[in-house]
């Protein structure tokens, strides 16, 4: 099985047995179109045109990103491959079996791969999910005013058919694995982000879009003072608002929020910006706004993938060193972040307002998603924490933090 999806990518055709040089210019191919559409191949790369169709439509029409047609795409394809194995669909055409199948079929299939495959529940109702927009939104409607494809009755008209996942408590990296795997690398250049991941909450996909001018922008917030009510000293904020340009907005788009910095942590980033390599590095990138905070050693922008590499090397690091008992992944540093902002009692006046605050930070669209983080009592979850800790906060646990792993920076350095 093969998925491909693209959008708006140029398709260069100068090469193509279609042009020819004796044809008026006026009716020769264009050499370079820009395509938005999917293609589901089987083993056989035949395209399967019904899922193709449909995963195409939606692309085209911006109703899901390229990320989420290549996840339905191998989610309908593990489907279809399940269905070829049976004996009843094994003279069907391509993804006809489709067209056929019942209920019972899919629920027979949910079963196989939860107790054959041991897929979790939390995987089945993902792929479930999948079906049931296949099904309502193209099989039994029909795209673009073409007829439905499908005459028989709509397996998914009473909703999903696959079991409730379980929620399952969150496992976040805390302050202290975090100090373990900052002081697992060398490097002031990966303490710097590792450290910027956990305190702003940031995905690991939006890492890359967070700007030099968008670090510049928040340090400015500290050229306004504060003065409290009652009080003749003014104060600099111990947090500034950034800019985030978020990673789970609709078709491939960015979702704007803005999340809380600590001041500590900025101020070591632009230390670090201050440094010979990266001055270095900068100069190819035009101005401020185009230029990454964040440089790998090689001076170019870090990805995704990279940033999972670089928490799977330190996270290996310190387990070898026995700092840490588990792998810790870019998303358990978000998840850190949120209950730093729920147990620091500098934001908001309850925990109300702290949850509020993770809502917003973290950019969750519901307030209920934010509640995956209270799956433990409040007032339990802060006899857990460690004592002498309970009333620092998230801003003096950072300054503490970079005060303990700063590394100097010389000028010869390569890393």
């Amino acid at each position: 099985m093969k998925v491909v999806a693209v959008r708006g990518q140029p398709l260069d055709l100068s090469e193509s047995p279609t042009r020819r040089d004796d044809v008026s210019n006026e009716y020769q191919t264009q050499e370079a179109l820009k395509l938005t559409g999917a293609a589901v191949f089987d083993d056989d790369e035949r395209l399967m045109p019904l899922i193709s169709g449909f995963l195409s439509h939606e692309l085209r029409n911006a109703l899901i990103s390229q990320q989420s047609a290549l996840t339905y795409g191998r989610n309908l394809g593990y489907f279809h491959e399940y269905l070829m194995g049976r004996r009843e669909f094994a003279d069907c055409e391509r993804d006809s079996a489709f067209l056929e199948i019942r209920t019972h079929v899919i629920e027979e299939y949910f079963a196989h791969i939860r107790e054959a495959e041991e897929i979790s529940k939390k995987t089945v109702r993902n792929r479930d999910s999948s079906l049931m927009a296949f099904f309502n939104k193209s099989l039994c409607r029909g795209v673009d005013d073409l007829p439905a494809p499908r005459t028989g009755p709509n397996p998914y008209v009473g909703g999903l058919l696959s079991p409730r996942p379980n929620k399952r408590l969150v496992i976040a990296c805390s302050l202290d694995n975090l100090r373990e795997l900052i002081l697992a690398t060398q490097s002031e250049r990966e303490r710097c982000l590792l450290q910027f991941i956990y305190d702003t909450g940031v995905r690991r996909s939006e890492v890359p879009r967070v700007t030099l001018k968008a670090i510049d922008d928040a340090l400015r917030f500290q050229d306004t003072l504060f003065v409290s009510p009652g009080a003749s000293v003014s104060v600099n904020a111990d947090y500034c608002p950034m800019r985030i340009d978020g990673s789970k907005g609709s078709a491939d788009s960015f979702k704007p929020r803005d999340t809380l910095v600590s001041r500590a942590t900025l101020l070591r980033v632009k230390k670090y910006h201050s440094s010979p390599l990266y001055r270095m590095y900068k100069g190819q990138f035009r101005n401020a706004e185009d230029t990454p905070a964040f440089l790998n050693a090689e001076g170019g922008q870090y990805t995704a993938r990279s940033i999972s590499k670089l928490l799977e090397r330190t996270s290996k690091r310190a387990l070898d060193l026995l700092r840490i008992d588990r792998m810790i992944s870019p998303h358990k540093l978000r998840h850190g972040n949120a209950y730093a902002l729920l147990r620091t009692p500098d934001i908001g006046t309850d925990f109300l307002d702290r949850m509020v605050a993770v809502q917003k930070t973290l950019g969750h669209s519901r307030l209920t998603t934010s509640e995956t983080y209270t799956q433990i009592p409040h007032d339990l979850y802060q006899k857990l924490v460690r004592p002498g800790t309970e009333t620092k906060t998230k801003a003096g646990e950072m300054a503490e933090l970079s005060q303990q792993t700063r590394l100097r920076i010389d000028a010869g350095d390569m890393k």
